[in-house]
Formats: structure tokens, C-alpha cells, sequence
């Protein structure tokens, strides 16, 4: 989950120019597919009519924000060698906002997987983007792989006068806050770059117990056959 506070603006831009990068030089480029999970006027369906902005060529509101979220998904898609597809269940929903801070948004794995064929390591769950592709097929065709929910309130002006997100890809959002950036950067704890896992050790591992949390569920999913300390890998 990325916020940001009143005075304080992300320095995520060379992570955006990094991808950017990247992207032409890798083979086997993944698919990842956004799929809009808001309801009809709202978020990704919002119809208030904009101007197209810093490369952005939507004319809606929504319209906009789905290009951005389509446009970071293929520069991830460009560095990710991924021969399943990636599928991010995302939506824009109002979330906590005032006038010194707001969350911006946050991503993560829906499930995670251990334990299967080609895995690197035993005992060790994997974010299920990357577990597919070490194992060469989709490992959960019921889930999408990534949920991705991002700050609808901050359009309102809730963060202050001006400070709305910038829907262009030019880098130029002044005093505005860019939404590219910060969609690479919760992207990437989708695909892999965070912890699914909690722990507590009374004693040097392997007496540990702990459980693992895919992001968005309520509450944590025990298993008693893992032994976090030992074997939980980011």
C-alpha cells in the first residue's frame, strides 16, 4: 500500500523509467490483462467527459484511467518472460484520504502457491503470477492473480485544491499527483516484490509458527505443515 503524505512527493519516477527501459530487450513478454471490476459509473466506467492529457488519449474520465492501468501493464508484461497470462482484478474505490495524507493505492498477489512442480524451493509460497510461470500453466483458473484498488476519493480534491491524479504518461503532472508511478510500484508487490507471510518464533527455526496472507483476505489462513522461520522466501 502506498501513501503519501503533504510535503513529501514519490520519488518512483526512475522505477518507471527503468521498466521503460527494460521492456524492449526481454523475450517471452507476458501478457497481463486488467480486468475492470467497478460497476457501471464509477472508476473505470466514470463517464465525465475530460480533454486527453500528456499521451493519454481518453476523453472520459474512466477511459483514462483504464489507459493507464492497461499502459503499465504492458511495460511490466515487456520485462516479465511469462508464458501464462497475468490477469490484475483492479477497481478504483473511495479509500482514507485527508488534508495531510492519503493512501494512494495497493496491490498483491490474490493466492499463493507452494510446494508444485518446478518450485525452486520446498516449503516456500510464491506470489501465484510467478508460481505460474515456474510451472508453466495457470495453478488457480478460478482466481484472478493480482487485485489492485486504487484512491477514488482523490479526484474529489480530498488531499487538497489541485491535487488530483495525473492521467498523462509524460511525466508532467506538476503539482498533481501521477498515477503511472505509483501503479508500476504496487504492480511489482503483485507480481512478487513483498512478503505473504507473518511469523512468530519462541526459539531458532524451525519452532516457528505463522500464516500466510494473500492480500484483500480478511484474515490469515493457517497451515500447520510450513515452518515460516525456515522457509518463507521473498
Amino acid at each position: 500500500m502506498k501513501t503519501l503524505h503533504r510535503m513529501r512527493r514519490l520519488g518512483l519516477v526512475p522505477l518507471a523509467l527503468l521498466l521503460l527501459t527494460l521492456a524492449p530487450v526481454v523475450a517471452g513478454a507476458a501478457t497481463i490483462t486488467i480486468i475492470n471490476n467497478n460497476a457501471a459509473g464509477v472508476g473505470f466506467n466514470d463517464p465525465t467527459p475530460v480533454a486527453p492529457v500528456g499521451g493519454n488519449p481518453g476523453v472520459t474520465l474512466g477511459a483514462q484511467r483504464l489507459y493507464i492501468f492497461q499502459y503499465a501493464a504492458s511495460i511490466w508484461g515487456g520485462v516479465l518472460p511469462s508464458s501464462v497470462p497475468i490477469l490484475v482484478r483492479s477497481q478504483f474505490a473511495a479509500q482514507t484520504c485527508t488534508a495531510s495524507s492519503a493512501v494512494l493505492g495497493s496491490a498483491g498477489p490474490v493466492t499463493v502457491s507452494r510446494d508444485f512442480t518446478n518450485a525452486p524451493f520446498p516449503g516456500t509460497w510464491y506470489h501465484v503470477a510467478e508460481a505460474n510461470r515456474l510451472f508453466g500453466a495457470d495453478l488457480d483458473l478460478v482466481n484472478p492473480d493480482i487485485n489492485a484498488t486504487f484512491n477514488l476519493s482523490i479526484d474529489a480534491g480530498c488531499f487538497g485544491p489541485g491535487l488530483v491524479w495525473y492521467y498523462g504518461v509524460d511525466g508532467n503532472e506538476g503539482v498533481n499527483i501521477e498515477l503511472l508511478p505509483v501503479l508500476l510500484h504496487e504492480l511489482g508487490h503483485g507480481l512478487g516484490f513483498s512478503t505473504t507471510t507473518t511469523a512468530t518464533c519462541s526459539t531458532r527455526p524451525p519452532a516457528c509458527t505463522g500464516s500466510r496472507r494473500p492480500r484483500g483476505s480478511a484474515s490469515p489462513r493457517r497451515s500447520a505443515s510450513t515452518t515460516w522461520c525456515g522457509t518463507a522466501r521473498r
